[in-house]
């Protein structure tokens, strides 16, 4: 998770750890820059307890932006946040925040 957050920190984000004991990185004020919320800010938390081994299976957003899409439902951070279901690709091949920044681009550009 260190390694995680070190990384996220070099991209210039805001790497919050309140939610360590869950094992859940939270990106604090992560602009939109595409898709129906295009240029809103929100917090984005993702699974980082083992990271670079397991790539997050999803994204906890805040505030609970409805997921057009199936796949969103209740996150353990709280009722204002949803949960959207996610897979990352090509994690075998890139283990770094940098492809988990463009996930998560590309989460909310097809949302």
């Amino acid at each position: 998770m260190d390694e995680l957050i070190r990384q996220l920190e070099e991209l210039g984000y805001l790497a919050d750890q309140s939610a360590r004991d869950q094992g859940i990185v939270i990106i604090k004020g992560f602009e939109i820059k595409a898709g129906r919320e295009v240029g809103k800010q929100v917090d984005v938390g993702i699974l980082g307890k083992d990271f670079p081994f397991t790539p997050p299976a999803g994204i906890h957003v805040r505030p609970a932006l409805p997921c057009p899409s199936k796949g969103d439902t209740t996150s353990p951070l709280g009722d204002e946040w949803r949960y959207w279901s996610r897979r990352l690709p090509d994690w075998q091949k890139d283990r770094s925040a940098r492809h988990i920044i463009s996930y998560i681009n590309k989460v909310f550009l097809d949302a």
